[in-house]
């Protein structure tokens, strides 16, 4: 059944509608939000999004109001969202929320401020590793219903902009994508080490401050850096089918990553730290590389390094790799469809098929839906229930 469904997001650190992310390029939680508003839309849901937008104003088919125009929700499902500014969500304190359902939705490791004081019925989080950070660090209470939902990407921007026509690829080019406090120094010196072995080897950069709102910096120039900085997620993913391997060796502990997802599914080979939730996307070996060590240090570059050359010299192992690459990512509406499965399930909407495996955590039963299985207790996500 169609559902009206209102996203609500207080930040003013970025003012977007439905087109910025694809035009200019912005960070993963206000993309995510975007993202999945556009879907349901295409699903026949009436969809509005209460943000930071410069004027009322209907986008692939979500109606962006700003806010300072809303002071009363009424719909089915309310999803109140904070991924920058203040990092709260205590200003939907003051709205009049009338609601079926209400969901919180967080995108990362820092506590959204206010979930003490808003009153919700599901907390969703884009991995089981941030569900796992929810239930150890933030102090709320074990009554707290969770819900694993993975981000998406748009299957339509991997499809070659002309018929028969795609990107060459160049397994010589390393891509870094993020803001460069993520991992770019590890991109660099993993790039410096089979550069000065072979001249071929160039490193391509997306991604600055423009991802939060502010002006990039740039990069200081060194032959073979390419530096593009903050782009639409359009061409970015257009581009992407032109490099070899994408890298994210980091500490920073990512909560999910579309950034890597998208690199997967445009065939680029993914070589990572296993840190946050990579651990859970990454099969090491099978669709990409989990690499142990300090991010920084010279022997972690070095292994990373030989590991690429092994690849290159075995171009059999390496179209195995991306193949399996490019089926990982789940797509937006596949996630849109997980999302409607699950408020079917909690509205007693529709009978949902319940799985008999036990969780291996709470012990209760699962519910699969259009991504996979979510436990009906803990919230534990499985794709395979492996």
């Amino acid at each position: 059944m169609p559902y009206r469904i209102t996203f609500y997001c207080p930040d003013k650190h970025i003012s977007f509608d439905g087109h910025t992310p694809d035009r200019e390029g912005i960070g993963g939680g206000l993309t995510a939000r975007i993202r999945l508003a556009r879907a349901l839309a295409r699903r026949g849901h009436n969809v509005t999004m209460v943000a930071f937008t410069p004027r009322e104003a209907k986008v692939d088919g979500v109606h962006y109001l700003p806010l300072d125009q809303v002071q009363h929700i009424t719909a089915d499902i309310v999803i109140l969202s904070s991924s920058g500014d203040k990092l709260s969500l205590e200003k939907a304190l003051h709205l009049q929320i009338e609601a079926d359902l209400r969901i919180a939705w967080v995108h990362g490791t820092p506590k959204i401020g206010g979930l003490h004081e808003v009153p919700f019925d599901f907390l969703y989080t884009p991995s089981n590793f941030i569900r796992r950070v929810v239930q150890t660090e933030w102090g709320l209470p074990p009554s707290t219903r969770l819900f694993v939902s993975y981000n998406g990407v748009e299957e339509s921007f991997f499809e070659p902009k002309f018929l028969f026509h795609e990107p060459a690829r160049n397994p010589f080019h390393l891509v870094y994508m993020g803001h460069p406090n993520k991992g770019l120094e590890g991109a660099m010196g993993v790039f410096r080490i089979l550069r000065a072995k072979d001249p071929r080897f160039q490193l391509h950069i997306y991604g600055g401050d423009g991802l939060y709102g502010a002006q990039d910096q740039g990069i200081a120039p060194e032959p073979g850096l390419v530096y593009h900085g903050t782009v639409g997620q359009k061409q970015l993913c257009r581009e992407l089918k032109r490099y070899g391997f994408g890298l994210n060796l980091q500490d920073v502990r990512e909560a999910y990553g579309i950034s890597m997802m998208e690199s997967m599914k445009a065939g680029c080979i993914v070589i990572a730290s296993p840190a946050g939730a990579y651990p859970e996307l990454i099969q090491h070996g099978k669709n990409g590389f989990l690499v142990q060590g300090d991010h920084l240090s010279r022997e972690t570059h070095q292994s990373v390094a030989e590991l690429i050359q092994s690849l290159i010299d075995h171009p059999d192992l390496m179209a195995f790799i991306q193949e399996h690459g490019t089926m990982t990512p789940l797509n937006t509406d596949k996630m849109a469809a997980a999302c409607e499965g699950h408020w079917d399930w909690a509205l007693g909407n529709k009978t949902t098929l319940n799985i008999t495996n036990r969780c291996s955590e709470c012990g209760r039963e699962y519910i699969g839906l259009a991504d996979g299985y979510h436990c009906t207790g803990c919230g534990l996500y499985d794709q395979a229930l492996s």
